[in-house]
């Protein structure tokens, strides 16, 4: 069997930046588990497999892979697809995707940026461990803001949002996964969206987690959406422009709008390279 499938980089509007995506079409011949073994061929942080939707009201079924397990939603694999779509033809303007979460909307900007529509956020205690959480990316406790709460928050994916002190503090952050006990005992996913907010909306954040292979990822829509909640609710802010990846070389921009308590996230993508996978 041949299946077409693009690479694209997604959060960026130049090549070879942002965070990499492979797109797998046409893929309802596809098992789960050779989608698995797809998403660890490609080995990006996401693979996304389109097929015809199974849930009254949607479009598309859009299933995503990591290159160990399956999640149920996610930010850039969710914007890559609806652009690569779009591209294609197979949808307008406007969609609803079915992920693992359930129906979802996406929709096209004028320009060409996607948006999807994140579920309604739910937020979990404030955590007051600034040496723990500090420990774990190698800082010290004042490199962490002592106003603001570390709080986990969910839009579908569970993150610590980490509030630093300065971009200086960021810049430094090192992950320390032998000594990540405070962050395994706050988030069953173990993953930390560490960020500065700067003047206005302009916020800078990195996002580490041990299931990816290099430990951070470069552009993580299923966290900047939590964000937006986080920073409505504790900073006032509703509209957020969030720069992410750069200490890796491959800075992203995530756009982040509340709207009636939801975080619409959006972003450009390119798309890079386009093939076909020659299955038996």
């Amino acid at each position: 069997m041949k299946y077409e499938f693009r690479i694209l980089d997604v959060f960026t509007e130049r090549p070879l930046a942002g965070n990499q995506l492979a797109v797998v079409l046409d893929a309802d011949g596809l098992d789960t588990a050779t989608m698995q073994s797809l998403a660890r061929e490609f080995n990006f942080s996401e693979t996304t497999f389109v097929m015809p939707a199974t849930q009254a009201g949607c479009d598309v079924k859009v299933r995503i892979f990591t290159p160990v397990y399956e999640l149920p939603m996610a930010g850039h694999p969710t914007v890559g697809t609806a652009i690569v779509l779009h591209h294609q033809g197979v949808i307008g303007d406007k969609a609803v995707f079915e992920l693992g979460v359930g129906p979802t909307p996406v929709e096209l900007d004028a320009e060409g940026r996607a948006w999807m529509t994140q579920k309604e956020p739910t937020f979990g205690p404030e955590i007051d461990d600034r040496p723990g959480f500090a420990a774990a990316l190698g800082l010290g406790p004042d490199d962490v803001r002592a106003d603001l709460p570390a709080q986990v928050v969910s839009t579908g994916n569970e993150f610590l949002m980490l509030p630093l002190a300065s971009a200086d503090a960021l810049r430094r952050a090192t992950p320390d996964f032998r000594n990540w006990m405070a962050v395994k005992s706050a988030t069953e996913m173990e993953a930390v969206y560490c960020f500065f907010a700067g003047d206005g909306a302009d916020f800078r954040a990195r996002m580490f987690v041990p299931a990816l292979a290099s430990g951070e990822d470069p552009a993580t829509g299923s966290a900047a959406g939590p964000l937006g909640a986080y920073a409505e609710r504790h900073l006032g802010t509703r509209s957020l422009v969030i720069q992410q990846g750069v200490e890796m070389g491959r800075p992203s921009v995530i756009r982040v709008e509340m709207t009636g308590g939801r975080p619409r996230v959006g972003g450009s993508a390119v798309i890079v390279a386009e093939g076909r996978l020659d299955l038996p």
